[in-house]
């Protein structure tokens, strides 16, 4: 399920069976490095939008969600180093939760397998009497306030499929190594389109806040190039590492 992407194992967070659980928080990425986009909640779109290209999605039933396109490769991105340090100006908050997560029906899990959890080194997530430690009170709050920042997302994309705004984004782009790569599959607000909507909705979006979101995605889409230019300066280390590694060989 796409709202458990990172995780390898994850389970269900218990009161119980995980008492004597502890947290090592970590501010390295690493997790992250195998994909090339994650979904972006609508209030994420002005600080996003410095760096991150702003799509839209659309899934098997139809439905529209936005993503921040982290890479022009697939299964990769360059915006951490080989240390896990995030290179770009904002970390969406579909990475920051991790090793966290709330599904759908509002259950807590945790990825197992990550090291950051253990019974011996750590911040307990539950005090001695088996209630919830300030540690995980304001994991809950993170995640509440982003299931609800999910919502309200997944609201206002179908505001706008409901406006039939969405037009399909389809074309080449270089991806920073000399070799044109093709976008598909990935969508965006008709501008032209925005412009004809009733004044009725427009200042329901204007209240909401939610008309500054779409200017937001769409000054966005700027961010190619930059996207572009990180994925040719990884390229470049990752080649001066190659030479260096042969040459110690040699």
């Amino acid at each position: 399920m796409s709202e458990l992407l990172f995780y390898r194992k994850p389970v269900a967070l218990n009161r119980e069976n995980h008492r004597n659980l502890k947290f090592s928080p970590d501010s390295k990425f690493l997790f992250s490095r195998e994909i090339n986009s994650v979904p972006l909640t609508g209030i994420e779109f002005f600080e996003a939008s410095r760096d991150l290209p702003i799509f839209f999605s659309r899934n098997e039933s139809g439905q529209y969600f936005p993503l921040a396109l982290l890479s022009l490769r697939n299964n990769q991105h360059a915006l951490v180093d080989e240390d896990g340090s995030w290179q770009g100006s904002y970390v969406p908050a579909f990475i920051r939760r991790y090793p966290f997560a709330m599904t759908g029906n509002q259950t807590v899990c945790f990825d197992e397998g990550c090291k950051q959890f253990s019974e011996e080194v750590g911040e307990p997530l539950f005090d001695e009497q088996g209630e919830n430690s300030t540690t995980l009170n304001n994991v809950l709050q993170f995640l509440t306030n982003f299931d609800k920042s999910y919502k309200a997302t997944q609201e206002f994309s179908a505001t706008l499929a409901e406006q039939q705004l969405f037009k399909s984004f389809d074309m080449q782009v270089m991806a920073g190594d000399g070799k044109p790569v093709r976008l598909e599959g990935l969508h965006v607000v008709d501008e032209a389109k925005l412009l004809e909507v009733e004044p009725e909705q427009v200042q329901r979006w204007f209240k909401s806040g939610q008309l500054a979101w779409i200017y937001a995605h769409l000054h966005s889409l700027g961010a190619l190039r930059q996207l572009s230019k990180q994925q040719a300066q990884a390229n470049a280390v990752a080649e001066a590492k190659e030479k260096a590694e042969a040459g110690a060989l040699n």
